[in-house]
């Protein structure tokens, strides 16, 4: 009942507006009082009580207004039945049309048993050059006329004769009337829809009600979700076993095993960190969409969950990047339109800020942005931020999750060399898929920040030579090569 409706605020707005809407406009709002009608009935049918936001006004007249006959098939015409003034001067229109089209009908007879070729009404016959005779019996005869030569062909028409220029015009003046009580029909109709707007838009609420409640029923029955705990006021935000579900679903479709995100915030800041492909920007996206759910009456993908409402949720991902401004500026210019809310209760979501300036600046950045956020006095928001800058949490007194990261012993890296190519890299990213531990643990803010990259690197098959000299910097042993020289 509800997949063929169409939106029809637009066409409302302008019907209370005093404007003559289009028949395409009539439809809409036709189809409108159509599909409440039919789940009104069907919501009567089931005997249930239902909500006030579900009440369906009965809007019977105005569907009858709109299709005042029967039809098997919705659609709008401003049809005979609605004028009986529009159904006399199409009746004539047609009537002329009819002896227009008998007298050319004639000249084309006359004309075929002449040529042996009869001309379609609206049509030109193509006589080829070459048939002289043809063209010169062709040019003599009055119900002809020549339109052009071509170097094949000379084309002709049916001339109309005096008679059926004189309907020709007849039936353009009664067009002309009768789009003037067309015109004249939509206006009555739109008057009406005017004075029934109220009900109309009434209708429509409760269908998108309706819309949003089998559209929620039919998530829920996609996932076992849960139905979260909500708290008067301010308590830990607690999640347990939750999952993305779209993550979820592309990690199970390459065969790989999800690992749910458990996690507890108990105070204005928290930070993540963890390895490179740790799952920290997942574990963000889903935090945030669990909340998002449940603030939209949801189940949530997850097997507990506790919290207090949020005012609003922001989420700062990873920046593209936008003409005239860096990364780094979409982001600061993100962070500060979500600053301006800071005294609502919102959740505010950060992921890797200033990764993409100076590290020693961004890290001082990032630190000062979350002590800011941390105190009662400039924010009442709960902020969940990821970092791979070690020492941030220490900086901030931020509680401090971790992923637990790659579990490497008996791991044979001498298979995963440059030579191996392709296969070393399907290799590599099944292996960091099946040994990458993305469960989240509380450690002390003063934890040190796993540094996997090196190791990921040759996971991936990146040179040998190049991770080697990497870990040589690391280590404080590294001699630099000889720079080659460009000859000219």
């Amino acid at each position: 009942m509800l997949e063929g409706l169409k939106d029809p605020v637009e066409a409302l707005d302008r019907a209370k507006e005093g404007a003559v809407l289009s028949s395409a406009e009539l439809f809409l709002i036709g189809n409108l009082t159509w599909s409440a009608r039919q789940a009104r009935e069907a919501l009567m049918e089931t005997g249930l009580q239902w909500p006030a936001c579900f009440e369906i006004p009965d809007l019977k007249s105005v569907e009858k207004e709109i299709f005042p006959g029967a039809t098997s098939q919705l659609s709008f015409y401003v049809h005979d039945s609605y004028s009986p003034e529009l159904a006399r001067i199409r009746q004539e229109r047609k009537r002329k049309e009819r002896d227009w089209r008998t007298i050319m009908a004639e000249e084309a007879s006359r004309v075929e048993k002449i040529l042996g070729r009869r001309p379609g009404l609206h049509e030109e016959i193509a006589i080829r050059l070459t048939q002289k005779d043809l063209i010169e019996k062709a040019r003599l005869m009055p119900e002809l006329g020549e339109t052009r030569e071509t170097l094949t062909h000379v084309h002709f028409r049916l001339k109309a004769t005096q008679e059926a220029v004189k309907l020709e015009r007849e039936i353009a003046r009664l067009r002309q009337k009768e789009a003037q009580a067309e015109e004249k029909v939509r206006a009555t109709l739109s008057r009406k829809i005017a004075e029934s707007t109220g009900d109309l838009e009434k209708a429509l609420d409760a269908l998108g009600e309706i819309d949003f409640l089998l559209a929620r029923a039919a998530v829920c029955m996609d996932w076992p979700g849960v139905v979260p705990e909500i708290a008067d006021g301010p308590v830990p935000l607690r999640l347990e076993g939750a999952w993305h579900p779209l993550v979820r679903e592309e990690v199970e479709s390459r065969g790989g095993r999800f690992q749910p995100v458990s996690i507890t915030l108990t105070s204005p800041v928290t930070v993540i960190t963890g390895p490179n492909m740790g799952g920290k920007t997942v574990t963000l996206a889903t935090v945030g969409l669990s909340v998002a759910l449940a603030q939209w009456g949801m189940l949530v993908p997850a097997k507990e969950m506790s919290f207090s409402l949020c005012d609003f949720v922001y989420f700062s991902s990873q920046p593209e990047e936008k003409p005239g401004l860096s990364s780094f500026a979409v982001e600061i210019v993100g962070v500060k339109a979500a600053l301006a809310r800071r005294k609502e209760r919102g959740l505010l979501l950060l992921d890797e800020m200033g990764s993409g300036t100076n590290p020693a600046q961004g890290l001082a950045l990032y630190a000062a942005l979350l002590t800011y956020l941390a105190s009662p006095e400039n924010s009442a928001c709960r902020v969940l931020a990821t970092t791979h800058y070690g020492g941030l949490s220490a900086l901030t007194g931020a509680d401090h999750w971790q992923v637990r990261g790659l579990v490497s012993e008996g791991l044979d890296l001498a298979f995963f060399t440059e030579a191996n190519g392709k296969e070393a890299l399907e290799e590599g990213m099944k292996w960091l898929y099946d040994h990458m531990d993305y469960r989240l643990t509380r450690v002390s803010p003063d934890a040190s920040v796993p540094h996997d990259a090196l190791l990921v690197s040759r996971l991936l098959g990146l040179d040998r030579e190049i991770v080697e000299a990497a870990e040589a910097i690391i280590a404080g042993r590294f001699r630099r090569l000889p720079i080659r020289e460009e000859k000219p």
